[in-house]
This record gives structure tokens, sequence and C-alpha cells, in this order.
């Protein structure tokens, strides 16, 4: 793509992040529902990049199980995150809330029980750590109060794409200023007769 074009890109980029944002604020309920969908796609891959762990690297016994355990619980609640709630409606939200602090606090465990096995092998066990501190965090907000944790984090979200939408749409009018000034400047010739 031509540098020309690129305030294009962040332009459009801004646009759909405004409208995203305001989707989130103006429809929040909707919003939950598809970020439940969306948590439950990241459980199935995250359970079947567990199962794929286990070919990549010499764990024990134990850690074997339990990131066997830990993929396959993921994969089954991700799907049911996904299918339940397109099936059944919205009472299932608060279960499936706490299904996925389940999970996640799982999950976390695992994790920081392979992160140890890792560093054991020599590798780095740094995205592990990080993934089971981020799903721990997560899990232990869902505990505490998930509807008003999920309002929270989709107002507090809204809000956020809304400033970077704007903050996009400025950084693309600069650059289209800056392009304009440029072109303006290279065409300024004098001509002598």
């Amino acid at each position: 793509m031509s540098r020309k074009r690129d305030w294009i890109v962040y332009l459009l980029i801004a646009l759909g992040l405004l409208f995203l944002g305001i989707f989130t604020l103006a429809k929040p309920k909707l919003f939950e529902q598809l970020f439940i969908i969306a948590l439950g796609v990241v459980a199935v891959v995250t359970g079947i990049g567990s199962l794929v762990t286990l070919n990549k690297y010499s764990f024990g016994k134990f850690n074997r199980t339990t990131t066997l355990v830990k993929g396959i619980g993921s994969i089954i609640i991700g799907v049911l995150a996904v299918v339940l709630p397109i099936t059944i409606g919205g009472a299932i939200w608060r279960i499936i809330l706490y299904v996925l602090a389940v999970q996640l606090l799982l999950s976390a465990i695992v994790v920081l029980i392979d992160a140890f096995a890792v560093r054991s092998l020599g590798l780095s066990p740094a995205n592990l750590v990080v993934e089971g501190i981020v799903s721990f965090v997560i899990a232990i907000l869902l505990f505490i109060s998930p509807r008003t944790i999920a309002d929270l984090l989709v107002t507090i979200l809204g809000i956020v794409l809304i400033v970077l939408a704007v903050v996009l749409g400025a950084i693309a009018f600069v650059m289209r200023k800056k392009r304009a000034v440029g072109t303006i400047e290279a065409v300024e010739v004098e001509i002598e007769e």
C-alpha cells in the first residue's frame, strides 16, 4: 500500500472503532452477549493450544494430565459458551459467567504449573506466566461480581474505543495535512522563459 493513502487506513480504523465504541455504550447487553461468545471462542482456541502443547514439551505424567484436562475442559466450556446463549437466551448469562470464571481459574493454575515445568526444561515460561496471571485476575473479578464487573468493563471499553477512535482520526487528519503540504511544496516550481 502506498504511503500516500495511509491516512485513509487510519481514518477507516478510527471510524470502525468509533462505531464499536458507540455500539458498546448504546447496546451493552447485546455487546455482553457477543463478548461472552467471543470468550467462548477464545476458550476453544486456548484449549486446542493446550492440547498442541502436549506434543511440544516433554511433560511429566502430572503436568501432561493437568494440561490434557485443561485443554479438553476449555474446549467443552468454550463450545457451551458459544452454543448455549444462542439456543437458550439471556437467562444463562450469569451461569456462563461463573462457569467461565471457574474455567479461567483452573486454567490459570494449570498454566502456572506448566510454566514451572517449562522452566525446568530450560525454556522461557514468560508467555505461560502472563496467560496464567491474566486468567487468574479475570476469574477473580468474575467471581466477585460478574454482573457489575461485566457492566463496568463494557462501559470502560466503550469509552476507551471512542477515545482511541478520536486519537486515530486526529492522526489521520494530521497525516493527510502533511501529505497535502508535501505535495504542494513538491509542485511549486518557478518557470522562467
